[in-house]
């Protein structure tokens, strides 16, 4: 669910579906040592990946990497190649003779390859230096990030920090090649990235890179005053001389390639770019469903919202919509969260430490990230915060809900403390992680201290806003439609048809980014929908969830098959198949029935090392009508 390495979402590990159910045969030792194997090998090809994910590696018998942020060879082939001879490894194994929890670690492997190898066939659409996603915000963070748990540390960190402006160099040559071809980012994505470099060099030797890295240097036991002093001028000449300067030419070279797309700005403008479009869409939303099926998906969410939020207006007619809870530090709101999880199944003791982030390397299209901690130190969690980007308290309760309690922090925590096999920490199931922290904000309106009113109302426009925009990126990005067909849609649906434009700009300047919030978040509401109309009173939602974390992230279909499999064990439950499910109401269908303060906004994921918290395009309440 997280790439660990400064790479393009294209390379690494990866899976499709295989939906047989999942019988109870002996743990198979073979399948075991194939994943292992596989994991390890991971973590000998990058160091970053390696760093960030497990600590005590030598435990493992894994040999460190050399400490470079990688290379650029652009050999798609092979990487296609390599990806196979994998799968054909891993499909070599008779899924029969595997476990309920091997066979959903051969599911989701499966399911990551296979994206993997699909989105390798589209280099020219690998696009580097993207906003929010790209290189550029991605080798920031992970620098600001890096945690140095020995004194070597800052060695491999320095020789890390050098590696850098060759890198960029190596992705300007591969982003020049695609310009040359007409491929290439539009004016907006554009301007948004420039945008992030022009902030991030001019800061000098207040530069973050310099500032925090002088701070680990002193908090850390065992230096000698010589030695600190030595590390940070090392690092300073770096940043100044070679770090800051190589952004500013990646600047400027890619200010000399305006105009070089020839094309329309949607993805499927491009050529091959529906295709492409259509395995980006099942990479970012964790399902194999068509573009087609994605938007009928997001479309039936939308409607069933909009009624509730109709008839929420007339239970609630003198609601106050611009109700606000009260003024809380951070961790305070995560510690009110971390103990009020009554519909959740217990996780590890873990702490935490939110945090937030220097103004000049705060991705502009960023609320909030969470580093996921490595895997022998689940205890230690950190959540970042782009104070820019959270305007009240409000939007600063939910944001917490979504990456701490019980979002990311929560999910993460408790599947890694059931001991998965360690190569499922590589895979990337985004649409899951994405879509539960959504579904985790959403079960949190209730406990806010606004009235009852004000809670729901809020809730159903954060859902519907994520969802909106996941619909206005398929229909635009994977099916071409133009902003006039948006506002034309917007009318049926009964909301402004002046936020045609808007979504239009959104998704085209950030195509996929928002997928796997909305859709996400929609296919959760759905799946709970259906259990809910499956069982009726005697709906648990405590057990529903732990049904949803049992195997961790993971493509939905096999979410879904788990799901059904549950109901059809319980007595007296409805089919599944057969059921007609309305929206979920989670003040009516909790086990809490206490009213506590708060709430939150959410959206998308950041790149190497975090699971991030995507703004949203932002269209107020007042505009939705």
């Amino acid at each position: 669910m997280q790439i660990k390495k400064i790479m393009t979402a294209f390379t690494g590990i990866a899976i499709a579906l295989s939906m047989q159910v999942p019988v109870m045969a002996e743990e198979n030792e073979d399948f075991d040592a194939f994943l292992t194997d596989e994991f390890v090998e991971a973590m000998e090809s990058d160091y970053l990946t390696m760093h960030f994910t497990i600590r005590d590696y030598n435990s493992l018998g894994i040999e460190k990497p050399e400490a470079i942020i990688g290379t650029v060879d652009g050999d798609y082939d092979q990487t296609i190649e390599d990806l196979q001879e994998t799968l054909d490894k891993l499909e070599s194994f008779d899924y029969n003779s595997l476990s309920a929890t091997q066979q959903h670690d051969y599911d989701a492997l499966k399911f990551h390859l296979e994206n993997m190898i699909t989105l390798n066939k589209y280099p020219l659409f690998d696009f580097y230096f993207a906003p929010g996603d790209g290189i550029i915000d991605a080798l920031t963070t992970n620098l600001t990030e890096f945690i140095f748990y020995e004194k070597s540390d800052f060695e491999d960190y320095l020789d890390i920090v050098e590696s850098v402006p060759g890198y960029i160099d190596e992705a300007l040559e591969m982003t020049k090649k695609q310009a040359a071809e007409g491929y290439f980012l539009n004016e907006t994505a554009l301007d948004s990235t420039l945008e992030g470099i022009d902030k991030f060099v001019e800061k000098t030797t207040d530069n973050p890179l310099i500032v925090i890295f002088d701070e680990n240097v002193d908090a850390f036991a065992g230096l000698s005053d010589a030695e600190k002093q030595d590390y940070k001028q090392r690092n300073k000449d770096l940043i100044l001389n070679q770090y800051i300067p190589s952004y500013a030419h990646a600047g400027d070279v890619l200010e000399s390639l305006r105009g070089s797309r020839t094309y329309g700005d949607a993805v499927c403008d491009l050529p091959d770019g529906k295709e492409y479009y259509a395995a980006l869409a099942r990479y970012k939303s964790s399902t194999d469903a068509s573009l087609e099926e994605l938007v009928q998906i997001c479309e039936d969410y939308l409607d069933l919202s909009i009624g509730e939020l109709y008839s929420a207006y007339m239970k609630y007619k003198n609601v106050d919509e611009e109700e606000y809870m009260d003024e809380m530090e951070p961790e305070e709101i995560l510690a009110f969260l971390q103990n009020h999880l009554d519909d959740y199944p217990n996780g590890p003791e873990v702490t935490f430490k939110a945090s937030y982030l220097d103004p000049s390397i705060a991705n502009d299209s960023i609320v909030a990230y969470y580093m996921e901690p490595p895997l022998d130190d689940l205890k230690n969690n950190v959540i970042k915060i782009n104070g820019d980007n959270v305007n009240d308290t409000n939007e600063m309760y939910t944001t917490l809900a979504h990456e701490g309690f019980p979002g990311h922090l929560y999910q993460i925590t408790w599947y890694l403390n059931t001991n998965p096999n360690m190569v499922r920490t590589q895979l990337n199931m985004i649409g899951y992680t994405e879509g539960w922290a959504m579904y985790a904000e959403d079960q949190t309106w209730h406990l806010s201290s606004l009235s009852e009113g004000a809670a729901e109302i809020n809730r159903i426009y954060t859902n519907l806003n994520y969802v909106l925009d996941a619909y206005a990126d398929l229909a635009v990005n994977g099916l071409g439609w133009s902003a006039d067909d948006l506002e034309k849609k917007m009318v049926e649906l009964g909301l402004n048809s002046g936020l045609g434009q808007t979504l239009y700009e959104f998704v085209t300047e950030n195509p996929g980014q928002i997928l796997p919030y909305g859709v996400g978040l929609a296919q959760f509401m759905r799946i709970r929908s259906v259990a809910e109309a499956s069982l009726g009173d005697r709906f648990d939602v405590r057990e529903f969830n732990e049904v949803l974390l049992t195997y961790g992230d993971r493509p939905f279909d096999a979410v879904e098959a788990d799901v059904n499999r549950w109901l059809k064990g319980i007595p007296e439950a409805k089919d599944p198949e057969t059921v007609q499910p309305e929206h979920t109401t989670p003040a009516n269908n909790t086990s809490s029935s206490n009213k506590y303060m708060y709430m939150g906004i959410g959206a998308g994921v950041l790149c190497l090392i975090v699971i991030a918290l995507l703004l949203r395009s932002r269209t107020g309440k007042a505009d939705r009508f």
